[in-house]
């Protein structure tokens, strides 16, 4: 009979987040075990090698995104699309830890089925952006754009010199945006 776990799957997954953000894309098995509080045999066991955990990861990702996405309500009109933008936006917190996420981005772009999960991810934020658009504007081109506003102002967080927290830098230049498309007043 096999032992039960004292550690859920999620959480080694949240932990090889946090020591991919600490170690590098470079990570070990033996760090995460060191770090999650687990054998690095009991690891391999249950997820196989580190590729492997990587791959659980983003998945793990895309199911999270998914499951957060339906707990947030579907309303339509400007001052709808304002908050749950800005709820998604505010999720990312101040930004510390963004790093991992700069990683995440890089082994994406490097990896075609984490890209392929990437892909997913994004899709289920656009088209949660879309059906909150008001009726009548080219919902997916317009959701697909905000979205890059989104991706891209994270991207020149990082480049810029940190005093305006995340949120704040994205939602700035994500007002703008919408001010433009007539989106926001």
């Amino acid at each position: 009979m096999p032992r039960p776990k004292t550690i859920s799957d999620e959480d080694v997954l949240s932990a090889a987040l946090e020591v991919l953000a600490s170690k590098g894309p470079n990570f070990t098995l033996a760090e995460l075990a060191a770090h999650v509080g687990l054998s690095r045999a009991t690891l391999i066991q249950r997820f196989g090698d580190r590729d492997a955990i990587v791959l659980r990861m983003a998945q793990h990702e895309v199911e999270v995104t998914r499951q957060w996405l339906a707990t947030l309500p579907v309303e339509s009109g400007n001052d709808a699309l304002w908050r749950f933008l800005e709820t998604i936006v505010r999720s990312m917190g101040s930004g510390e830890g963004f790093s991992a996420r700069v990683t995440v981005a890089a082994m994406e772009a490097a990896d075609p089925q984490l890209r392929r999960l990437a892909g997913q991810r994004y899709a289920l934020v656009q088209e949660a952006i879309a059906a909150r658009l008001p009726a009548g504007r080219e919902r997916v081109t317009i959701a697909g754009h905000l979205h890059t506003v989104i991706a891209g102002a994270s991207m020149q967080w990082v480049a810029s010199d940190g005093e305006t927290p995340l949120p704040d830098f994205i939602l700035d230049r994500l007002g703008w945006t919408m001010r433009k498309l007539d989106l926001l007043a």
